[in-house]
C-alpha cells in the first residue's frame, strides 16, 4: 500500500473516536472496498499517537499477515510501515472461501482475539472477508460480530449493502456502528488476479517445503472422519476388498455409516453388499489419489499453527501420514487439521474435497 493516501475527514473522525475509546474494531465491507486499507491507516495512526495496536487478519482468501486460508494476529511495533507486521500466531481455517469453514474461521478469530486481549493489546482492528452479501453472507456476519462484541462496527458501503446487517446491531449497547463510504479511489481486482494472487502466496510458502511422515498414533485428526468410529480390522477390510473389487485400506464405522479409504474406483454393484456386511444404511469411500494435496493445518498442543502442509499419502493400516511442508519438526505437531482446498505445490488450487462428508 502507498504510504501517502488521501484520509477523509470521516476516517479522521473515526479515529479519534477510537483513540478516546480503544477496544475492538470490526470492520465490513464487500470485496475491493477498502478495509485493508483502512485499517493499515488506523494502525499506523494509532500507534504513532502512542496505543498498542493489534492487527487481526481475518480475510482467508486475501490474507496479509499469514498464508490464504489462516486467520493472523499481528502487533504494530512501528507507526511507519506494514512491512514491519509479522504473524506473532496464527490459526488453521482450511479455506480460501469463508462459506466453507465458518466454524472454524469464527472460532479462529475469538481464540486470536483473546490472545490480543491476554497481551494488553488497547486497540484490534480486524479484518473481514469481503462475503457480506445475501442470507450466507448475513448469517456469517452476524454470528461473528455476535461472537467477538466489538466496540466499534466500522461499515464501508457503496450504497445500503450492508444495512440488512447493520440493523441487526444498531442499538446494541456498548457497540458503537460508524458507516464510511467506500473511496471512489478503490480499485477493483478481478476473481481471477485474486486467484493469482492466493497463487503466489502458497507458492512462496511451498516453495522449500519437503516431506514430513507423522504418525497417526501420536497425533490428534481434526475436520475427519478419522479417529471418530470403531476402526475396522483386517479382516473386514479383506471382506470389503472383495465385495468392492478395490483395496480397502482403512476405515471407520459409526452408528449407521461408515467410512473407507479405497486405492482405485470400487464396484458399484459391492456397495450393497459392503453395507450388509458392515450392518449400515450409509457408506462413504474416499479414494486415496483424490485426496492427494489437500491442505493441512499442522498444529501445537494449544492448537496454533504451527505450518501448512499437503497431503501426500495416507494409510490407516500403518497409521503413517506424509505431508509437504516447510516444517522439519514433528514433535511439536500435536493436532492435524484437514481443510477442504486441494493445491499443487505450485500454488494453483486444483478443487474442494470435505473428507469427513466423502461421496456417497
Amino acid at each position: 500500500m502507498s504510504a501517502v493516501i488521501e484520509v477523509p475527514e470521516a476516517w479522521a473522525a473515526l479515529c479519534a473516536r477510537i483513540d478516546a475509546e480503544g477496544g475492538m474494531v470490526l470492520l465490513l465491507g464487500a470485496s475491493d472496498s477498502g478495509k485493508t486499507t483502512l485499517a493499515l491507516w488506523l494502525l499506523r495512526t494509532l500507534t504513532s499517537a502512542g496505543r498498542r495496536v493489534a492487527l487481526l487478519d481475518g480475510d482467508v482468501g486475501q490474507s496479509t499477515l499469514g498464508p490464504p486460508a489462516t486467520a493472523g494476529l499481528a502487533i504494530a511495533n512501528t507507526p511507519r510501515t506494514e512491512s514491519a507486521l509479522h504473524p506473532i500466531a496464527l490459526r488453521f481455517v482450511g479455506a480460501v472461501s469463508p462459506a466453507q469453514q465458518m466454524l472454524p474461521l469464527a472460532v479462529a478469530l475469538k481464540r486470536l482475539a483473546e490472545k490480543a486481549h491476554v497481551m494488553g493489546v488497547g486497540v484490534l482492528l480486524v479484518d473481514t472477508t469481503g462475503l457480506v452479501l445475501g442470507p450466507l453472507g448475513r448469517r456469517l456476519k452476524f454470528h461473528k460480530i455476535e461472537l467477538l462484541a466489538p466496540q466499534h462496527l466500522v461499515a464501508l458501503q457503496k450504497d445500503a449493502e450492508l444495512e440488512p446487517i447493520l440493523r441487526l446491531f444498531e442499538g446494541r449497547k456498548g457497540m458503537a456502528v460508524s458507516r464510511l463510504p467506500v473511496s471512489p479511489h478503490v480499485t477493483a481486482r478481478s476473481p481471477e488476479a485474486r486467484r493469482l494472487y492466493r497463487a503466489q502466496r502458497f507458492f512462496d510458502y511451498f516453495q522449500a517445503s519437503s516431506h514430513l511422515e507423522l504418525s497417526l498414533r501420536e497425533i490428534v485428526v481434526e475436520g475427519s472422519w478419522m479417529q471418530g468410529g470403531r476402526i475396522l480390522d483386517v479382516s473386514e477390510l479383506r471382506g470389503l476388498s472383495k465385495a468392492l473389487e478395490t483395496p480397502v485400506l482403512g476405515g471407520e464405522r459409526g452408528d449407521d455409516e461408515a467410512f473407507l479409504l479405497v486405492q482405485g474406483e470400487p464396484s458399484a454393484d459391492g456397495l450393497a453388499l459392503a453395507k450388509s456386511r458392515l450392518g449400515i444404511s450409509a457408506l462413504r469411500i474416499i479414494e486415496r489419489d483424490t485426496v492427494r494435496g489437500l491442505l493441512l493445518g499442522l498444529a501445537d498442543e494449544e492448537n496454533e499453527l504451527l505450518a501448512l502442509g499437503l497431503l501426500q499419502d495416507l494409510d490407516p493400516t500403518t497409521g503413517r501420514l506424509v505431508c509437504l511442508t516447510p516444517f522439519s519438526d514433528r514433535g511439536a505437531v500435536r493436532i492435524v487439521h484437514f481443510g477442504s482446498l486441494c493445491l499443487e505445490p505450485s500454488g494453483q488450487e486444483v478443487g474442494e474435497f470435505d473428507i469427513y462428508t466423502a461421496r456417497p
